[in-house]
């Protein structure tokens, strides 16, 4: 499932590639209309002369701006959230289209924008003047550890008034917008606290070495995207559920290895919190 370093990699891969360039055509696949509710797959086609002007990211939602076509008028404005198995590839001349492309967008030079989704649970919304902040998901977000950075005494108080479990705590979006079932799991191994252990347990001094270990893992995501050329065009971006590549990460979907821990003789459990699956080392994390 795609979170925030997927997220970043994909809006800095639309950038890239869309920046300043004008829509020829957009098509829309009609057979998925959930996408792009309330409105309609053909409501797509308004893109078309639009020129693309910028991209920004909160958590784990892609906010694209375009200049209508003409001179004056409102901005137009697409929330691209990218669900499960939402992804943007790029395609240049007759390249067919990767499965499941949802949306097709055309640009004036030749390239096309791919907007893949196999599950259908992303989102491909129209928003008239480009008013993100109306969108009640956006409003709603908590600040953001990569562009906002993490308030150690506001994060610090927010999860003492919490009674979950700090795994399940980290998935609440309007605590820390686009950390995902992955990056929990990686972050609070790398603090070394145990996932199940109430939010409101935890020090102060064990909050800031979560708030560190967030941003750790995050960054060391990214790194491992551009070394793989999935940050620019050296390939289209892997998601470790599709199990198309290695798995980089330390304890995600390691259950039954032995902890990458220096000096740890302990082995990778999995257990299920709040319906997500949660990997940890029961002798690091306590």
């Amino acid at each position: 499932m795609p979170e925030l370093p997927e997220v970043e990699v994909a809006a800095r891969n639309l950038q890239r590639w869309a920046g300043k360039k004008t829509i020829r055509g957009v098509e829309a696949d009609p057979k998925a209309a959930r996408l792009f509710r309330p409105a309609t797959p053909k409501a797509v086609e308004a893109l078309a002369g639009a020129r693309f002007e910028g991209v920004r990211r909160i958590g784990k939602n892609l906010l694209l701006t375009f200049a209508p076509r003409g001179r004056g008028g409102a901005p137009l404005g697409v929330w691209s959230h990218l669900g499960m198995t939402g992804k943007w590839l790029r395609r240049t001349g007759k390249d067919p289209a990767p499965p499941a492309t949802r949306v097709e967008i055309d640009l004036v030079g030749g390239a096309r924008l791919c907007y893949v989704d196999r599950r259908m649970f992303g989102r491909f919304r129209l928003v008239p003047g480009a008013r993100f902040d109306s969108l009640p998901e956006i409003a709603a977000l908590g600040p953001d550890p990569l562009t906002d950075g993490i308030d150690v005494p506001a994060f610090t108080e927010r999860l003492s008034r919490l009674k979950a479990p700090i795994k399940v705590a980290l998935l609440d979006q309007t605590l820390l917008a686009g950390v995902g079932n992955i990056q929990a799991s990686e972050s609070l191994f790398r603090a070394g606290i145990d996932p199940r252990r109430p939010a409101r347990s935890l020090s102060p001094a064990e909050v800031k070495r979560l708030a560190v270990a967030i941003r750790k893992s995050i960054d060391f995501t990214l790194k491992t995207f551009a070394t793989a050329g999935a940050d620019g065009d050296g390939g289209d971006i892997g998601y470790v559920e599709e199990g198309t590549g290695p798995n980089p990460f330390l304890v995600y979907a390691r259950a039954g290895e032995r902890c990458p821990g220096k000096e740890s003789k302990g082995v990778i459990v999995r257990i299920v919190q709040a319906g997500r699956a949660t990997f940890y080392c029961p002798r690091c994390q306590t």
